[in-house]
């Protein structure tokens, strides 16, 4: 039996790892307000009508974050700041969530929600508050 090197395995994972990446949709139909608010319409970003739908966007005052349909309510989605809390890295999105990819990442896994699975780091991802209406979501 042969062992496998440290280089082999995480370029093993780095290849399953963008293997198992499952696109997020790029967001439409986005407005800053006059309070500074950021409103993402719903009719233009229709993969937040079915649940586990993924909308990724940037915002100066956040950086890079997803908003995710978490239920048929219309108060039913997350908010989430995509850098990981452990390392900083940008994480990515996965069939099950998100990870935190290798060279730079460390692996953590979190659930679509942004909730801790495992891995290094000791949080989830950081929610960000938000209203929704039936036709908007609001980041405040």
């Amino acid at each position: 039996m042969s062992s496998l090197s440290r280089r082999d395995f995480i370029c093993a994972s780095a290849a399953l790892t963008a293997l198992a990446t499952v696109p997020a949709v790029a967001a439409a139909g986005i407005k800053t307000l006059a309070n500074g608010k950021t409103e993402i319409d719903l009719a233009s970003n229709t993969a937040l009508n079915s649940v586990g739908g993924v909308v990724e966007l940037s915002i100066n005052k956040y950086g890079k974050i997803a908003v995710v349909r978490t239920s048929k309510s219309s108060k039913g989605f997350a908010v989430l700041n995509l850098s990981c809390p452990h390392a900083g890295v940008i994480v990515k999105k996965v069939s099950s969530g998100w990870i935190c990819p290798p060279p730079r990442g460390h692996g953590s896994e979190f659930a679509l929600n942004g909730a801790l699975k495992g891995g290094l780091s000791s949080s989830s991802l950081k929610p960000i508050s938000f209203t929704a209406t039936k036709k908007a979501v609001t980041i405040a």
